[in-house]
């Protein structure tokens, strides 16, 4: 089951036995992709400009009531790029629940004034940050180009937060920037993207543990059902790789983000919980504890 084509799962039986956090464990899912069929958010996805609506909707509503289920203290939301460079619906998610959610949008990376469309979305809508998707350009150069330093100075102006859907062979052009601009904050999305189709696929992912040396770079050690070949729960392929980055990078520099919000289409999150408990066993009981929630804090200024 891919995230282009699911259906719900659980049940009102299901939901009622689901596991509680540990007492006292701060929760925060960094990594929230929620959209609507409101015609009020028109769909604009910047690569598939013919789509105009997906299976079912996962509006901001499900994931409250999601929060409350699981304990889970705030979250980040980011546009799932169906929405295009219109964040509209971010906005009005983070708006209608301030005390729930910080914001990350998309703007364009080709845009000229990129800069300009920061400084808009974080000076009059309130957002934190932006993602960044050179995943979908994997020959482009645009990341670390001239044209680009004047988004990354207004980003250290206004504090922003950056976080990266990209691949490994683009590592170079990310650690270029980092060291040009140690005060915008960077999250690597879903470990780096290891492609684990390829027989050897270390060679290019450890490009990515260069970027250890910033301490201003967190992984997200997220989204499993992405990365693995398996292609069914637990996903043990994928263990190595995010025992390596945990082995790297060290506890401090790892968050933690489910991506989808209910339904949950891939992988429910009493079983996002039980694989960062149960299977990703290398894991400290203080790793986890930074990895789930704490961490965060760190990064994102969250409402009090």
């Amino acid at each position: 089951m891919t995230r282009r084509s699911f259906i719900e799962v659980g049940s009102a039986a299901a939901l009622a036995a689901q596991p509680q956090p540990k007492p006292g464990r701060l929760l925060i899912d960094t990594h929230l992709e929620v959209w609507t069929f409101d015609k009020r958010f028109p769909f604009a996805h910047p690569e598939n400009p013919n789509l105009k609506r997906v299976t079912m909707a996962g509006p901001i509503q499900n994931q409250v009531e999601q929060m409350k289920d699981f304990g889970m203290k705030y979250a980040v939301l980011i546009n799932p790029r169906y929405f295009g460079w219109d964040n509209s619906y971010i906005a009005h998610s983070r708006k209608s629940y301030p005390n729930l959610f910080v914001a990350h949008g998309l703007i364009n990376p080709l845009d000229p004034k990129v800069h300009e469309r920061l400084r808009y979305w974080v000076v009059e809508h309130g957002f934190q940050g932006m993602r960044f998707s050179p995943i979908y350009h994997p020959k482009a150069t645009w990341l670390n180009s001239p044209e680009h330093y004047p988004l990354w100075k207004e980003a250290e102006k206004l504090g922003a937060v950056f976080n990266f859907y990209i691949l490994p062979h683009q590592m170079p052009m990310l650690e270029d920037m980092c060291g040009r601009f140690p005060g915008v904050k960077v999250v690597i999305d879903h470990a780096g993207k290891p492609n684990l189709k390829l027989e050897d696929p270390w060679t290019e992912f450890k490009k990515m543990f260069r970027l250890k040396k910033f301490p201003q770079v967190w992984i997200s050690n997220s989204e499993p059902y992405e990365m693995s070949e398996m292609k069914s729960y637990p996903y043990p392929d994928t263990w190595p790789f995010y025992k390596a980055i945990y082995e790297e990078f060290g506890p401090k520099q790892l968050v933690w983000g489910t991506g989808y919000p209910r339904p949950r289409w891939e992988l429910p999150m009493d079983k996002e919980l039980e694989f960062v408990e149960k299977y990703c066993d290398f894991y400290s009981a203080e790793a986890r504890e930074l990895l789930l929630g704490k961490n965060a804090l760190n990064i994102w200024r969250f409402p009090v």
